[in-house]
């Protein structure tokens, strides 16, 4: 494999390992949506909470996933990094970035790597759905504070696609690296878990 931006894997094999994942990480899905609340009318100091829990799951996460991934995909990777959203974000609002987390997951191989890249893309793609939600309950544009949430915008269907031919072309067909991304996606969706536990209970008792 190449480069995910010129390399599709073949038409229903991206399906295989996505359902994998799906069914792997659906109660732990849950449970962080439910964490978060973000699917019904929230307030700002709410949503700044969320905003300083992603900030300091990514401030550890992001350098952890460049060093893991081969050079092959750093500019994809690199293309898709949002930290600095996130800053930009709290900047805008007139927050302080919580610290950054050290719990992140280990990913000692490439498929732990890509099970991890799995939460977060797909966080990616979930933020479409939050950032209008933020538009149509605190009047967020992406410039004014909501910029984490609207990603690349348009583009980011795109770049799932991208991720899932990666997920395909590296995992299909191999069961013990599909066995360590899996746990690795768990382990993920745990860290962030734990961090938006701390985060926003901190916060919120403050």
């Amino acid at each position: 494999m190449v480069d995910p931006r010129t390399t599709m894997a073949p038409r229903g094999a991206d399906d295989g390992i996505l359902d994998v994942f799906r069914r792997a990480t659906a109660g732990r899905h849950a449970a962080i949506e439910d964490l978060l609340d973000l699917r019904r009318p929230f307030g700002r100091a709410h949503y700044t909470r969320v905003l300083q829990g992603f900030a300091a799951f990514l401030a550890a996460w992001e350098p952890r996933m460049a060093d893991a991934l081969p050079e092959r995909l750093h500019a994809w990777f690199g293309d898709g990094r949002r930290l600095h959203l996130l800053h930009q974000d709290l900047a805008v609002l007139h927050i302080q970035p919580a610290p950054a987390r050290e719990d992140t997951p280990a990913l000692p191989t490439l498929p732990h790597a890509l099970g991890s890249l799995y939460v977060m893309e797909g966080s990616a793609l979930g933020g479409q759905f939050i950032a209008a939600h933020v538009r149509r309950h605190l009047g967020l544009a992406p410039e004014q504070g909501a910029s984490y949430f609207h990603g690349c915008g348009r583009g980011t269907a795109e770049r799932w696609r991208e991720a899932r031919a990666l997920f395909a072309s590296e995992l299909q067909g191999d069961a013990a690296g599909s066995a360590a991304a899996v746990q690795s996606a768990q382990d993920t969706f745990d860290a962030l878990t734990r961090t938006f536990q701390d985060v926003l209970h901190e916060r919120a008792a403050a």
